[in-house]
């Protein structure tokens, strides 16, 4: 009949749209300390040795005081490895190191672009690590599970 054709193709135009809005978005995958690829893993280390690298050489400080903690922050890079976000998922207690924690992870990049396998799979990685700012004034980041 003419009325369940019109309800056939008003549902196919549904999945339809809900099909569109699926693919147009970003493809993004999460690491964690359990991931073997290879060139995931390859990845995270230079954006580590990068971050670290930055953190302790402008270790955040107010005046001349040092700021000591830990947080666990997700850091989203697209496959250019530019850094589209931040995100502080366990602050440390202290609203001015998680900001600063932030500014060094955005600042320490881009971190080099997604090898061809890694952009066949992933547009945007989120890296959730944890950032401890420790007392011999160094920045050391782990990555913890999602």
């Amino acid at each position: 009949t003419q009325a369940r054709r019109r309800q056939l193709l008003k549902l196919l135009a549904e999945i339809e749209q809900r099909i569109e809005t699926e693919n147009a978005r970003p493809r993004k995958r999460y690491l964690s300390p359990s991931t073997r690829e290879v060139s995931y893993a390859q990845y995270y280390d230079r954006l580590r040795r990068k971050v670290e690298a930055l953190g302790t050489q402008q270790f955040p400080q107010i005046g001349t005081r040092k700021l000591y903690g830990d947080l666990t922050m997700i850091v989203t890079v697209d496959s250019q490895g530019r850094v589209i976000g931040t995100e502080v998922v366990t602050p440390s207690g202290q609203p001015e190191l998680d900001r600063r924690a932030q500014a060094i992870a955005s600042r320490a990049g881009p971190f080099g672009a997604f090898t061809a396998d890694m952009k066949r799979h992933t547009d945007q990685l989120a890296l959730v690590s944890r950032f401890s700012f420790t007392r011999d004034h160094r920045l050391q980041t782990e990555l913890t599970g999602p």
